[in-house]
Formats: structure tokens, sequence, C-alpha cells
């Protein structure tokens, strides 16, 4: 079986006479000739189409703007990837985000908006497991809106600027879903920059959340669990790190820092909280001049100073 770049080349000739010709011919044909010569194309074409589907799917990727004319687009072809029979359940299906702006198109409502009906514009559910944006342009990638993560979804999210002038970043909610974000900016945002809770895993490295109308980081829940690894929270217009009802928070690595915030840089409330400082970052100079408090503990919260081997 030929590679299907070079099936389809084929499709350009038929036994060495141009096409044109192939189908000018094809109309001197009786009805039953069509017919067998019509099998035979399909045949053809549905073999190529195996061929290139299992290919595909065995390591799928959507280039944007090459594979798709939009974000919304590339979303509607990874639902349907992830439906099709030869998709193995599991497999990360990536979107490759070319440099320029990327909008976000549609509406989410939040489940957890106290019995009313409160719509987030420019909001994308993340619409299937084991999702990644990559930005993979040689400018700056950024996309403006808001991702929300929700049913156990896995995403993750790498070198790209996410804005959101009229709400939140990204949100996740509930138990098993997962977040992992490298090399990811949350700026500009009307709302919070992250928020994790209900269940959530996060995992985000080399990431900065800044300039914010509310939180850097809001984690919330005792079933929550996040990890940071060399991010930094600043000149956001609330706290740096904010973590409530039982949520645990590990912040790790020297290039970690929770600076110039409004209101607190570390905030621990309500008993079971816990942020935890692992050496070499050091709590008492990680987080400085936020303009209440560096350290905020209310209710039985913890913020603590751990060797990096506990």
């Amino acid at each position: 079986m030929k590679a299907p770049e070079q099936q389809i080349n084929l499709v350009r000739l038929q036994d060495g006479i141009p096409i044109y010709l192939w189908r000018r011919s094809i109309s001197f044909l009786t009805v039953r000739e069509q017919a067998v010569s019509v099998r035979g194309i399909s045949r053809f074409f549905r073999e190529c189409s195996n061929v290139y589907m299992e290919n595909f799917l065995s390591e799928p990727t959507i280039r944007l703007p090459q594979d798709a004319r939009s974000l919304a687009r590339a979303m509607e072809m990874c639902q349907h990837l992830t439906r099709q029979e030869g998709y193995v359940k599991g497999t990360t299906v990536v979107v490759l985000l070319g440099s320029g702006v990327h909008e976000v198109v549609g509406n989410w409502t939040n489940p957890d908006s106290g019995g009313g009906v409160r719509a987030w514009e420019k909001t994308l559910s993340v619409p299937c497991d084991n999702l990644s944006f990559v930005g993979k342009g040689e400018g700056k990638t950024i996309v403006h809106g808001s991702f929300t993560v929700e049913n156990g979804r896995k995403l993750h999210v790498a070198g790209l600027t996410m804005e959101h002038p009229s709400g939140h970043g990204l949100v996740a909610f509930g138990i098993r879903t997962e977040v992992v974000l490298q090399n990811v900016t949350i700026e500009e945002c009307l709302g919070n920059a992250l928020g994790a809770q209900d269940g959530v895993k996060l995992v985000a490295t080399d990431c900065q959340f800044r300039q914010n109308g509310g939180c850097g980081l809001i984690v919330i829940g005792s079933t929550t669990n996040v990890c940071l690894t060399n991010c930094t929270f600043h000149h956001n217009k609330c706290n740096g790190v904010g973590a409530y009802g039982g949520a645990v928070v590990d912040l790790m690595g020297e290039g970690t820092s929770v600076h110039d915030n409004e209101m607190y840089g570390l905030c621990a409330w309500d008993r079971g909280t816990t942020i935890n400082v692992y050496q070499p970052c050091v709590l008492n100079d990680m987080s400085y001049e936020n303009k209440d408090q560096n350290i905020d503990i209310i209710r039985g919260g913890t913020v603590r100073q751990r060797d990096s081997n506990q």
C-alpha cells in the first residue's frame, strides 16, 4: 500500500489517461460498466481514507490555521475524532495554534451559580478528554477568551498566552479533572487568572499569572491539589494565591514568587487549608511587597516552609 500522498496523486491519472479525458470516456460506458468503475473508485478512496485515518489516529494533531479555520472548528474536529471507531481511548489529541490571536466563540453556563443561570461569555468548555493546546508559532500565540475543564477530563496547555478582559482565564471543576500547564501566561482577565475546585488536580510549571482583575490563583475544596513550580503571581487586583475549604497548594522552585498584588500574597483560609513552600523556594523571600499582607491565615489555615525531602 502506497502512502496516502502517493495514492492521492494517482487520482489525477487513470491508467495513464489524464483525469478529464477519463471522465469523458466513462460517458460512453454502459450503466453497468459505470457502476463497476465507480465501485472501484469508491473502494480506492475508501482504502486511502482508511490508511490516512489509521496513521492520523495513532498521533492525532490538528493545526491552526492549516487544518481548521478557527478554534471553534478545531474543537468540532476533536469531538468527531474521539468518536471514531479507530480512536484509542486515552490518546491525546493535540491542537497546534499558530502565532496570532485565536478567539474563543460561545458561552458556557456555570453549574455552580447558586441556582441561577449564569452564562460566561467567550468561554469554551473543553469538549473531549485528553486534549492538548500547544502554541507553535514564530511569534506570540494568544487565546482571547476562557477555557473551562470539567467532568473528569484532562487538559494540557503549553507555550501560549490567555487573555479574557470580560471574564476569568482558565477554570477547572470536579473530581478526576486534571490540568497541566507549561510555559503559560494568563493575564489581563477581568476575573481570576486560574481557578481549581472540587477535586481538581492541577500542575503548572514556568507559568505567569499577572495583571488580572481578580486573584492570580484561587483553589477551593479539600480534595483539590495544586502543585506549582517556578511560577509567578504579580500585579493582580486581589490575592496572588488564595486557598480555601481545605485545599492543598504546593509551591516549588527558586523561580517562584508572589509580589505586588493589591491584597494578600499567600492566603490560606479554613481548617485543613495548607500552602506548602518547598526549599529552595524560601517562604519569607518569595512573597513580598503585596499591599495588604504577604501572608494571610484565617480560621485555621496553614502557610508553612517545608524541606525539599518532605
